[in-house]
Formats: structure tokens, sequence, C-alpha cells
């Protein structure tokens, strides 16, 4: 094996319509016949993912749900995960409902009778509707943590809300200083219907403090026997920085996150014009490499 290639999904390999594009599935296909394994590293679960990991033929692990889990790409199948505790979860989901918010809980649907569990009162958002609906994963609805109690807190890979921008940031602000050093948390622009980066509607994501893409993108590394010079991490958001800083040769969108970019060796085209290929194309010439000096197209 050459190396590992670590992509994202959204802003990344697919384009603004959530597809992936003939030049950039080309790119895929052409990883794999050099020798390159291509893991797509996500925030999605895999449920989430299963029609683009179809698209790409994506065989082995795939680290979905923003690292809390690695799946087999094919079956879904949960080989590792790391969730929040129940305890803390149970904190989480009532500090989120205490502000007024729907708490939205991820699970592990390898583990679980659902994937989500919308808790709380609030309305739920229309972005939230959207999603949902696209991606026909298994939902309940409850509107109390006592109601929750007959489903559990278990199996919680992720707690998290959907509202405007201007309305989660203070509240992740003040979720970080009440949890602080339990959880990894951010709050930042979500996929919507219309917008695949740079949407008015945000996502608060809370995971338990270990789990990151990065995390699992590791144990794929020291599986496989390779060298951390042989990966690649190409990204466009928050949940890309550790690996895009840390992997031999981080690679960002040139529609990425402002706190990403500075951490990336190579900045690459737009994810709407085919950026993953262009990255594709020039680690497959040799230009980028551990050794590359860093570069922006």
């Amino acid at each position: 094996m050459k190396g590992l290639i670590a992509v994202d999904l959204d802003g990344t390999l697919l384009d603004a319509g959530g597809k992936v594009s003939p030049r950039n599935f080309k790119a895929v296909t052409d990883l794999r016949a050099a020798g390159f394994k291509v893991v797509p590293a996500t925030g999605r679960s895999w449920r989430e993912s299963r029609r683009i990991l179809e698209v790409i033929q994506a065989k082995g692990m795939a680290v979905t749900a923003g690292g809390s889990v690695m799946s087999d790409a094919a079956t879904g199948k949960t080989v590792e995960r790391l969730t929040i505790h129940p305890e803390l979860a149970r904190s989480l989901i009532q500090a989120v409902i205490e502000r007024g918010l729907l708490a939205h809980l991820l699970r592990d649907h390898d583990g679980s009778c659902h994937d989500y569990c919308l808790v709380g009162t609030g309305k739920v958002n229309p972005a939230t509707e959207w999603w949902l609906k696209t991606h026909q994963v298994d939902v309940r609805r409850v509107r109390t943590l006592h109601e929750l109690e007959a489903l559990g807190f278990d199996h919680v890979l992720r707690v998290g809300a959907v509202e405007n921008g201007d309305v989660l940031a203070p509240v992740c602000a003040a979720m970080r200083a009440q949890f602080h050093g339990q959880t990894t948390m951010q709050s930042w622009s979500a996929v919507t219907s219309s917008a695949a980066v740079g949407s008015e509607t945000h996502l608060l994501e809370i995971y338990s403090v270990e789990s990151d893409k990065w995390t699992m993108i590791q144990k794929l590394r020291d599986r496989h026997g390779l060298a951390n010079e042989q990966v690649f991490a190409i990204g466009d958001g928050l949940n890309d920085l550790t690996m895009v800083r840390e992997a031999g040769v981080g690679i960002a969108m040139q529609n990425a996150h402002a706190d990403l970019r500075p951490l990336a060796k190579h900045i690459v085209p737009h994810h709407n014009e085919d950026g993953f290929a262009h990255a594709a194309e020039q680690i497959l010439s040799g230009v980028i490499n551990a050794q590359s000096v860093r570069s922006t197209v």
C-alpha cells in the first residue's frame, strides 16, 4: 500500500448538490489503482453516508459520525466506537433543552433501535426535517428526559442541536464553559437543502472528548503499518482540523473554514470545482507529498 487518503465528504469530495462528480469519482478509482487506500472520513453516520459510499464503491473502513465510529464501509457494521457516557449524555441533553432547543441525539445504529432521538418541545428546524427525510434514517421523538428513560442514555455518539448561528454560538460558548474538559464541542454551518457550505443554519455538535476523525485514522494507519508521512488528509470543516494538522500531508479545500486553512500544507480548488480530484492528481504525480512545500492553487 502506497498510503492512506482520508477524505471528508460534505464540502470536500461532494459538490454543492451533494454529488460525486465524474472527475472526483475517477480520482478515487485512480488512487485505488495506484495502491492508495481511500478512507471516507465524515461527520455523517454510516446510514447518512451509505448512498455516497455505494457510489464510490467504498471498501474496507470508513470513519463516520465525526470520528466516533469506525464502520465497515460496505455493511455499516460498527468496528469501533466512542460513545458519550450515559450520565454525561443525560446532563448534556438537559443543558440543551433547558436553553429552549430541541436536542438531537445521534446513536450507534449497530447497538440501538434507532439512529436519532429528538428530545424536547421545540419545533424541528426545516434543515433537520429535510436532512432526516433525505437520508431516511430511523427517528424517535420524545418531549422530556423522563420519556427518554425508556429508550436509555446509552449508545449516544453525539448530542446536538440545529438553529441559526446567532442562536447557537452563545449556547455553544456557555456549554463549553459548563462542560469544560468533558467533551469536544463546536457550532458551525450545517448542510441544508440549499447550501452545502456557508449556511446561516448551524449545527451544534458535542462528542466524547476522545472522539475525533484523527483518532480513528491513526488506528487505521497503525493497523496497516504505515508511516505518518504516508497519510494524506483532505477536508474543509472544523471537524477536519486535527486530521489536517496531524497527517503527514494535510490538504484543505479553497472553501475551507478560516481556522483550517492555516493548518494545511496545501490548499486545493473549491469543492464545487473538483478540488479533490486536483489533490488526487497532484498526489499521483508526486507533486504533493510529505516533502513538498506549502502550495495554494
